[in-house]
């Protein structure tokens, strides 16, 4: 399965229709994402790994 990126993430309309039933905006939801990948790259790039660890990624 293949990933989303966090553009398409946005743009998705279930994504859409999930964050409006949390009364989550879109702004707020795309604050979380660049969160998340911020400290993932923080992460990924102080364990010295070539690659970021997708196996506890939920599918």
């Amino acid at each position: 399965m293949n990933e989303l990126t966090m553009t398409e993430a946005l743009k998705d309309p279930l994504i859409k229709l999930m964050l409006r039933a949390d009364k989550v905006s879109l702004g707020e939801f795309a604050s979380i994402l660049e969160t998340a990948a911020t400290r993932r790259n923080r992460q990924h790039a102080t364990s010295g790994r070539a690659e970021p660890d997708r196996s506890s990624v939920a599918a």
